[in-house]
């Protein structure tokens, strides 16, 4: 059970974030016996997983830039959800970024991680 307590608008996007992520997962997977913790967890590991297939349909010389990107959402979640979450997200990233992607899905790649980053940064935002 995660315990932490929360003040201001920090506590806020922890639970906006929380609250995304357990939806996320809830309408990708038909496991309606699991725990908002585990929902979460399955949440952080698909976006990862998109983000790592994202990497290997970027073009060489917008590399750099997505990396950065991808860091800058590792460190938002270590920052909201602890280093455990930030973990799984890494470590998903890691395991689809070793996976080839066709080039024919590649668009569909990238419009996914596209959408569940923004989604991601409202709801870290407070949004």
């Amino acid at each position: 059970m995660m315990k932490m307590v929360l003040t201001g608008s920090l506590g806020a996007a922890v639970l906006a974030v929380t609250a995304m992520f357990a939806a996320s997962a809830s309408a990708q997977e038909e496991a309606p016996d699991m725990s908002q913790e585990e929902q979460v967890d399955n949440g952080l590991k698909n976006f990862g997983y998109i983000a790592g297939l994202s990497r290997g349909c970027v073009a060489e010389n917008q590399q750099m830039a997505f990396e950065r990107d991808v860091l800058e959402i590792h460190a938002s979640i270590t920052r909201l959800l602890g280093i455990d979450r930030a973990f799984l997200f890494s470590a998903a990233f890691g395991y689809g970024s070793s996976v080839v992607v066709e080039q024919e899905n590649c668009a569909e790649v990238i419009r996914q991680y596209e959408a569940r980053s923004a989604k991601y940064r409202n709801a870290a935002q407070g949004g």
